[in-house]
């Protein structure tokens, strides 16, 4: 009798173990899109190889590249232009575009602080201040 006791307290362990497990919410971490810093650990994907990158992490890294190339070629575009536009929206060309991510990790690297602002703010500062236009 003992042991039918001891065996159904062990089953109903274990069927509140699997309860608590399958009820339990498995959390992953979403990409941060919108941030200094999100676009940081976002851009650290395009330094490696591409073919060792998850299905999401190409997403991310293609994330980094297309908004920084965006923000690039408007800067690039206002250093050319005769309009009158604030240097720190003004950048050199010609580079390749992992120059450019370079240049925003080093400043995000040197700027922890700026982590929590916006990316657009943060490429371009780290963009003027690292590729300023020579006219």
């Amino acid at each position: 009798m003992e042991h039918v006791r001891l065996l159904e307290a062990f089953s109903l362990a274990i069927c509140a173990a699997g309860a608590l497990l399958l009820s339990a919410k498995v959390t992953v971490a979403e990409p941060d899109y919108n941030s200094v810093g999100g676009l940081r650990d976002n851009c650290y994907l395009v330094t490696e190889k591409w073919e060792e990158l998850s299905t999401q992490e190409q997403i991310q890294a293609t994330a980094c590249g297309s908004f920084i190339n965006g923000i690039v070629n408007m800067m690039i575009t206002n250093c050319l232009s005769d309009f009158p536009v604030p240097d720190n929206l003004k950048a050199s060309s010609p580079h390749t575009m992992r120059a450019y991510v370079q240049g925003f990790l080093n400043w995000a690297d040197e700027n922890p602080n700026r982590w929590s602002d916006d990316k657009f703010l943060g490429i371009v500062d780290a963009i003027s201040i690292n590729f300023p236009c020579e006219e």
